[in-house]
């Protein structure tokens, strides 16, 4: 099947006929230009027009329906972009006001600008018929895109008679080019009508070809640009405090902790290439909280990154596999690690008198107290990134009932550094490219550690045929042991050109000491997996249908050292969207009875029965006020075992400024088999015994998002999550020597061994009210409101769960954040 899919594509590639991508001329600009969203100006007409459309969404390839001309003009500091969107039903042009980067359904117009030409990156900035403003990166041809990506640039739009108008003013500084006397960039021009669901293009990029950068047009007419060196300073303030809760243990002797910071950011761009960014004692107390998630694994949960440090100009420093899911994702650079959680922060919790203790202080994330990064690109086609962090040396300070006080490190001053080099291949989004990293503690404490990596994406033949990988090592050194040294690989080929059939074929590994979380993020070792992906698909108007897409997986899992073949499995699933702009989607995935590395954590290998989970999921139309995205999903196993459950979240837009999305979820499992302690002499003395149990689990979790905009600077966004889960143990039994479970010799006695049930309830609230008072300088107010309970009751119903919670003292926070951009 996937050897059909690649000769397919191969076929649909030597058979497809293109059209020629279009080409725009630029004017300068003489004299100057009132941006207020009307273009009748008469200098604007001295510039042609693009105007040719083509649809993207709904009807691939058809010509747009409504009118849409492009105008480009130019001055030696900006690009300005005029269009004329003409719609014969005005007053059916959907106009909604949201907070920036937000691209809520509405009337938008685009401009993507290749300003590299290196036919894989552009820099977007979008507008719609209210004013609110988007502006994102699209990477790797159009396969990933960075909306953190922030940049100063104005638009402006106005309403007429026959549609509505838009001026852009892009700064040359936003953008990143070689310097020459004559510029030639590749450009788009994009529209979405609202109302239709409509997506259009200047220069058409069919929905089944593969690439998006690599189709542009061209802007030709660029002619002695020498925009000047932006530099940017942004200082900051930060006071407020905090309101610890009086259930922490150990508790703070002080219930109230003020805050007051004072730090700042630099970026000054070195060349129209080449950007420095510093920052200097940074805060981010206006991110968002992490979303609380009940994790039986035995791996780490990932959580995305959301400070603006570490997401702003960053994506050089991705590889390939960063974008996968589950087992295959590798980061080399994980910027989490960087400011996380002292290691040290529970060390005296888990002591047997912390109820004698109060705290004086303990951090709970490391201070960072600088970090630099440099970006840029050569005109020669290298592209390279440096980052380096400095944290903070972190202690916390204990006091005793006695008058005793204890200062405790919970975490080393350490230095991070990623650096970076990526090198263009001829083919659209080919590159070759190199990554290490360095994690140094000072001397004598934990350990050293050290990453490298080389990936490349080639793409020879236009996504008819399409490789792409990475191979990496870690190197971790203790002060006490010799270094460990490991090594990771991953390669997939593919076709993703033909309409009807594509298909990808990939492996990755991973040896037993491959370890790059110290500021990477990995989680299986010791394992090889391999796996074929294919597509068949209609991408056009079929009866009630507008597309069908049908994925079929197939994976294989294997025991590196010794060799062992582990499991395998399939995973169909179908994805169909109607007519009316509803989507349907439902898959089964079945895996074989096999054997588990990881479940009795490190005790051995667990026999795992064949399992099977069926899903299914709805969506409407998200034009209409009201949207609705329900799921569920039931799964069963050969031991018996069963879990269901299923979600639904309703997105209502309660005006045009205003919307609230709600998302209840229910999740239960019962007589699933898992892994439960690991207890030494249980049995005998001084013999580990790995002891699972039939686990009954309950999962509720409520989700409230809203969010208010005053104006197009002035937001108000909530979120509140209440969490709630319970677990529960029976039937405890051992893991034998041949993987598989026996009864115990002896009862498992929770009082004197441990009990594995658990109770946890968490309700979190955070309100972040956003002013942006002049370009790039903003004040934040922050109110954080959280409350936890926990407790090995694991029978405990949802009710008295909610009490208890509710009873529980919570820790609260107020922030009020101010920033000042000068040279903006």
């Amino acid at each position: 099947m996937l050897v059909l899919g690649l000769c397919l594509g191969l076929v649909g590639m030597l058979q497809a006929q293109p059209r020629q991508a279009p080409k725009l001329r630029a004017v300068r600009l003489a004299g100057s230009l009132e941006l207020d969203g009307h273009v009748e100006e008469a200098v604007w007409q001295q510039a042609p027009a693009a105007t040719e459309f083509w649809q993207r969404e709904p009807h691939d390839g058809q010509p747009a329906t409504e009118r849409t001309e492009v105008r480009v003009l130019y001055d030696d500091a900006a690009l300005y972009v005029a269009f004329v969107c003409y719609d014969r039903e005005p007053d059916r042009i959907l106009r909604r006001l949201a907070r920036r980067d937000r691209v809520v359904p509405a009337d938008w117009v685009g401009v993507l600008i290749d300003s590299y030409r290196d036919r894989k990156t552009a820099f977007a900035f979008l507008v719609n018929a209210a004013g609110t403003k988007a502006d994102f990166l699209i990477l790797n041809d159009g396969n990933d895109e960075d909306f953190n990506w922030d940049a100063l640039w104005e638009a402006r739009v106005a309403m007429r008679p026959d549609g509505w108008s838009a001026e852009f003013r892009i700064p040359f500084t936003a953008l990143r080019f070689s310097q020459a006397d004559t510029l030639r960039w590749g450009i788009n021009f994009g529209r979405i009508i609202g109302r239709k669901n409509e997506q259009v293009f200047w220069a058409y990029v069919p929905r089944a070809s593969g690439g998006f950068v690599s189709r542009f047009g061209t802007l030709e007419g660029l002619e002695g640009i020498r925009p000047p060196r932006a530099l940017l300073v942004t200082p900051y303030v930060v006071a407020g405090g905090t309101h610890w809760s009086r259930d922490l243990t150990p508790r703070y002797l002080n219930p109230i902790s003020p805050t007051f910071r004072l730090g700042g950011d630099v970026q000054y761009n070195l060349t129209n290439n080449t950007i420095l960014n510093l920052t200097v004692n940074p805060d981010f107390g206006q991110v968002e909280l992490d979303e609380v998630v009940l994790n039986l694994t035995a791996f780490e949960t990932f959580y995305p990154e959301k400070r603006p440090f570490f997401l702003e100009g960053t994506s050089i420093f991705q590889t390939v596999g960063t974008g996968d899911d589950g087992d295959l994702r590798t980061y080399l650079f994980y910027s989490r690690r960087i400011g996380r959680q002292p290691q040290g922060y529970y060390s005296l919790s888990d002591t047997g008198d912390a109820e004698d203790w109060r705290v004086v202080e303990n951090p709970a994330a490391v201070p960072l107290l600088g970090a630099v990064k440099l970006t840029g690109k050569t005109p020669n086609g290298w592209a390279f990134g440096l980052l380096d962090a400095l944290t903070q040396r972190t202690y916390a300070t204990f006091a005793h009932v006695n008058g005793a006080r204890q200062r405790i490190r919970t975490e080393p001053l350490t230095n991070y550094t990623v650096a970076r080099m990526q090198r263009e291949l001829p083919a659209p989004g080919s590159y070759v490219g190199l990554i290490g990293t360095a994690t140094w503690r000072e001397a004598g404490t934990v350990r050293q550690a050290y990453t490298g990596g080389l990936d490349w994406r080639w793409n020879p033949w236009d996504y008819g045929l399409v490789t792409e990988g990475l191979f990496s090592f870690s190197r971790r050194q203790r002060p006490d042991a010799p270094p460990r040294v490991g090594y990771q690989g991953q390669a997939r080929i593919g076709s993703l050109r033909h309409p009807y059939v594509v298909g990808v074929v990939g492996a990755n590994f991973a040896t037993r000491d491959y370890d790059p979380n110290d500021v990477g993020f990995h989680t299986m070792t010791n394992v090889a997996i391999t796996y074929i992906w294919t597509q068949f698909r209609y991408l056009r108007p079929w009866g009630p249908l507008l597309q069908v897409r049908l994925n079929q997986n197939y994976w294989w899992v294997y025991r590196l050292d010794p060799w062992l073949h582990l499991s395998r499995g399939i995973s169909p699933n179908l994805h169909l969207q109607w007519r009316n702009f509803w989507w349907t989607r439902l898959g089964l995935n079945l895996e074989s009875e096999g054997w588990d590395l990881y479940e009795s954590r490190g005790a051995g290998l667990f026999r795992r029965a064949l399992s099977w989970n069926l899903w299914m999921g709805v969506s409407t139309d998200e034009r209409r006020p009201v949207v609705l995205y329900a799921n569920g999903n039931y799964r069963a196993d050969r031991y018996g075992g069963r879990a269901w459950g299923g979600g639904l979240e309703a997105v209502v837009r309660l005006s045009e400024r205003t919307d609230l999305a709600i998302n209840p979820g229910l999740g239960f499992r019962r007589g699933e088999v898992a892994w439960a302690q690991n207890v030494e002499d249980l049995e005998a003395p001084g013999v580990l015994t790995s002891v699972f149990g039939r686990r009954d689990v309950d999962r509720f979790n409520l989700r409230l998002r809203g969010s208010h905009t005053f104006t197009r600077d002035l937001t108000l966004q909530g979120y509140l999550q209440w969490f709630w889960a319970r677990g529960h143990y029976r039937n405890f039994q051992k893991l034998g020597d041949d993987g598989r479970l026996a009864p115990l010799a002896v009862p498992y006695d929770r009082a004197r061994y441990g009990n594995p049930d658990f109770q946890q309830g968490t309700l979190n609230v955070n309100l972040i009210l956003r002013y942006e008072y002049r370009p790039g300088s903003t004040l934040y107010v922050v109110w954080t409101w959280g409350q936890q309970d926990w407790s090995a009751q694991g029978t405990m119903d949802v009710r008295e769960a909610a009490q208890r919670l509710l009873e529980r003292s919570p820790t609260s926070v107020l922030l009020v954040k101010w920033t000042y951009t000068w040279g903006a």
